[in-house]
Parts: C-alpha cells; sequence; structure tokens
C-alpha cells in the first residue's frame, strides 16, 4: 500500500514539473514564476483634477476673483472706472450668492421611487429650519419637567 501511494506522489510531482504557470506581465517568455519576497503594492493612477462646481461656487470663485483684481487694480494705478465696475461686479457677485437659495432654487420638487415606494421631499422654506429648531427646543424643555418630576 505505501509504495502505491508513493507512486501516485511521484506522477503527481511529475506532472507539476511539466506544467510550468503561464508567465506574468513582467516576467520574460519561458523564465519560471518566482514569488517575490515582498508584497505587491499596486499604485493607484493619480485622478486628474476635476472643476465640477455648482453654478453658486462658480458665482462665488468670480466674485473672489473680481474684488482681488480690483482692489490690485486700485493699489497700483488708482483709483478709476475700471476699479468701479469690478467692485460693482463683486457686490452683485457677493449679493446674489447672499440670496441664491431664494433667487436659483429649483422650481419643482421631483420625486424619486426606490423599489415600491415614492418618496417625496419636504417642501423647505426659508423659516423651516428656525421652525424646527424652535420644536427640537420646546421637546427639549417638556422631557426635562417629566424628568425633574
Amino acid at each position: 500500500m505505501p509504495n502505491r501511494y508513493e507512486r501516485e506522489i511521484e506522477e503527481i510531482l511529475r506532472n507539476l514539473e511539466h506544467t510550468d504557470p503561464k508567465a506574468g506581465k513582467s516576467q520574460k517568455f519561458g523564465e519560471r514564476f518566482r514569488r517575490r519576497p515582498g508584497p505587491n503594492l499596486r499604485t493607484q493612477p493619480s485622478r486628474p483634477i476635476t472643476w465640477n462646481l455648482s453654478t453658486i461656487e462658480w458665482l462665488l470663485l468670480g466674485t473672489i476673483v473680481c474684488a482681488l483684481l480690483g482692489g490690485a487694480y486700485a493699489f497700483l494705478a488708482g483709483q478709476n472706472i475700471i476699479t468701479l465696475i469690478l467692485a460693482l461686479a463683486g457686490f452683485v457677485g457677493i449679493f446674489l450668492v447672499m440670496f441664491s437659495q431664494f433667487i436659483f432654487r429649483a422650481r419643482r420638487v421631483s420625486s424619486t421611487r426606490y423599489g415600491n415606494i415614492k418618496i417625496t421631499p419636504l417642501r423647505r422654506g426659508p423659516l423651516s429650519t428656525l421652525k424646527t429648531q424652535w420644536n427640537l427646543l420646546i421637546l427639549k424643555l417638556r422631557y426635562r419637567r417629566k424628568d425633574e418630576q
């Protein structure tokens, strides 16, 4: 019996010697596969920088650039019509950014579907955050009164 097992093991080893694994990308043709001693670390390719900014962010960036250019031009050349135009553009930009929630908001709120469920987002007004905070304060005070009793 032991001889039969030895013969089978020898046959398996002979078959393994005849079938070498395929060469990898960095190996030359016919070169045997050798395991590297260190870990195989893959470096991820660097992603290009994308400028996916919203309309308001572009407006704020343009406003900042106008303000900086207007200030630099006024410092170097003195006050004139160019600095006035840049200052007005900066002022209008800041005004639009401040009130962008009311000016540029979406007119129609679309509902989304998750499987068989249709979800309609809440309509949030300018004072909805204050109302939510007020309701939370009232609830906290109510629970404090219950704990004290």
